[in-house]
């Protein structure tokens, strides 16, 4: 007699601070996807725990909301803590530097791949973009090197705010004021003037879309972890027009070449269908804002160094949570991948 099938598992998924291809808002300095997969039952009963806990006529019991008042925040720790049995991975994206990330994967390392050179295959690519990020504004005038990333993300959007003349005059008067020792480092953007004029003519035209916005890189290594402890599941996420719009490419992942590994496939994610939904209908959704808001006010708090109680109480919840992240990592700018 054969066994029967078991069902295949839902995993949900949501954000906290998307602010889409808008990375330099000051006020959301950090962005955060999360999944989760936990059954119906604990999950709605976690759910509901929370909404006695709060007064009468809250509302949907958001993050952000909850996270403002003392019940709210005593009411999510005691939601964390009684989790202990769901399986939930978050991953963050320090958007500035994720700014410094674009830079050298849609200039520098198609420069280098016009040459030949895989930025990828050896982790030159990363170490370029931490020594940029790390030594910018302590090599040069902070102003100017605000400036240059401000106008590359208004150059790198779809609908364009500046140009390429624009872009270049901004690395220019950054490179300028630069020391002469983080010169060298700084002056290879200005050499991918030809770079910059096809990429952003692409994302004009609409042949790329998204091209700054962290929603689908920071949901992809998430769900590769995912699939390793499930196997095969379907995705449920909130409402997201990113995720939405690069759904099939999400699903086809596995057909696309890998830039890291030349000749070889990209690996594929163990998504079997992805569809949408909203967090007030869908108690997993709701459980999904929740670790996506807390690990996002963690993680902001490492960026801002500003006082945060309550993220410091989070530090112990979300610690075991976090997949990894575009982040700022200083031990890949002395120790590249040699290969061979």
């Amino acid at each position: 007699m054969l066994a029967p099938m078991s069902a295949t598992p839902t995993v949900y998924a949501d954000e906290s601070n998307s602010t889409g291809e808008n990375l330099l808002d000051p006020a959301q300095p950090v962005f955060c996807a999360a999944v989760v997969h936990i059954d119906d039952h604990m999950a709605r009963q976690v759910v509901d725990d929370v909404k006695a806990r709060l007064p009468r006529g809250h509302g949907e019991p958001k993050y952000t909301s909850l996270s403002k008042t003392d019940k709210g925040r005593s009411a999510l720790l005691t939601a964390f803590e009684s989790m202990a049995d769901a399986t939930i991975l978050a991953y963050v994206a320090d958007k500035q530097f994720m700014v410094t990330t674009k830079m050298v994967d849609l200039l520098v390392e198609q420069l280098a791949h016009e040459t030949g050179y895989n930025m990828y295959a050896d982790g030159a690519a990363v170490a370029l973009a931490n020594l940029l990020h790390a030594g910018g504004r302590l090599m040069g005038d902070a102003d100017a090197y605000d400036h240059m990333l401000y106008t590359f993300v208004g150059a790198a959007r779809r609908r364009s705010r500046a140009s390429a003349d624009d872009l270049f005059a901004a690395i220019s008067a950054y490179q300028v004021t630069t020391h002469p020792e983080f010169s060298d480092v700084s002056e290879i953007l200005g050499y991918t003037r030809a770079q910059a004029d096809d990429i952003i003519a692409t994302i004009a035209s609409g042949e790329l879309l998204d091209a700054l916005d962290p929603a689908v890189p920071c949901l992809v290594p998430l769900c590769h972890e995912m699939g390793q402890i499930l196997g095969d599941f379907a995705l449920v996420h909130d409402e997201s027009k990113t995720i939405s719009r690069h759904a099939d490419t999400l699903l086809a992942l596995h057909e696309l070449p890998d830039p890291a590994r030349p000749g070889h496939l990209m690996p594929r994610l163990a998504i079997t269908s992805i569809t949408f939904s909203d967090s007030s209908a869908v108690p997993q959704l709701q459980i999904a804002d929740w670790a996506a808001g807390a690990t996002r006010q963690w993680a902001t708090n490492l960026v801002t160094k500003l006082p945060d109680p309550f993220a410091e109480k989070l530090k112990t919840v979300v610690e075991p949570w976090l997949h990894g992240g575009i982040w700022p990592d200083l031990s890949c700018v002395e120790n590249p991948r040699r290969l061979g």
